[in-house]
């Protein structure tokens, strides 16, 4: 999305634990629950600003002050537990966050150049060979697969890969795995934006989903059924694409897609 001269990106999570269908079965959970879908709240909650512990997935009592906090502020009673009202707004609340890229720094005046002597006849030299494409996974390659069809039936053009992007994605999936958390501040690399920049990837936007789950397809479809999600898949600006998928985790599986336009 474009404001003035200035891009903003979306950067958005899911744990497909938790699940999107309006034919869920009403549940509820608060102090006391552990597991994948107490990862996932606690992980938006810390990202919204409503929580300020640790991402454990056990249910205690600064996730019930957090989940409290958070009804409180968008009018539900204030139970301390999740069930299904509480939950659809913590989602809605965190598919439409914004975090605004930092703009780049103004260009430095470049002095007018001197007059160059007579050139010397340039030496021919063999034109450099186009890097070669990075070597997936296969899953990597299913994931990019269902996100280059969902863009195809969007009339939108395939995203390519970047090798760079590749191996920032495996490491952040990784790290997550490692340091066992789930969100978009890296205790190790930062923000993505951080991320990217300490590995020299250059971009004019960038984006970053990442998911909790057992399988890529389950995966793919839990992020096409969140609206921001969503957004950074079928994204008309991004061009690029990074994909990272690593066994571990509460979930089975960590995945990151990293986006960016050049």
């Amino acid at each position: 999305m474009l404001k003035g001269h200035r891009k903003h990106v979306w950067i958005v999570l899911i744990c497909a634990a938790l699940f999107f269908s309006s034919a869920t079965p009403a549940f509820a959970f608060g102090k006391g629950a552990k597991g994948p879908d107490v990862f996932a709240v606690q992980g938006m909650l810390k990202s919204l600003g409503y929580y300020s512990g640790p991402i454990t997935g056990y249910y205690g009592n600064q996730t019930t002050e957090g989940v409290k906090a958070f009804q409180s502020k968008y009018g539900l009673p204030v139970t301390g537990n999740v069930d299904d009202q509480t939950l659809q707004s913590i989602l809605w609340a965190y598919g439409n966050l914004k975090i605004p890229k930092k703009p780049s720094p103004p260009p430095t005046p470049t002095p007018a150049p001197e007059p160059e002597p007579a050139p010397e006849v340039p030496t021919p030299t063999p034109a450099p060979e186009a890097p070669s494409a990075p070597n997936l996974t296969a899953e990597e390659q299913q994931m990019l697969d269902l996100v280059n069809q969902a863009r195809a039936s969007a009339g939108l053009p395939p995203l390519a890969v970047d090798p760079a992007l590749v191996k920032t994605a495996r490491l952040k999936s990784q790290d997550m795995v490692d340091n066992n958390y789930f969100s978009h501040e890296s205790p190790t690399y930062g923000s993505p934006f951080d991320m990217m920049n300490k590995f020299g990837i250059s971009y004019n936007s960038a984006g970053e989903n990442i998911a909790c789950n057992q399988t890529v397809q389950a995966a793919h479809e839990a992020l096409m059924n969140s609206p921001g999600h969503r957004a950074n898949i079928l994204s008309k600006d991004y061009t690029h694409i990074g994909i990272g998928i690593v066994n571990g985790g509460s979930c089975g599986k960590m995945f990151t897609q990293q986006f960016i336009s050049k």
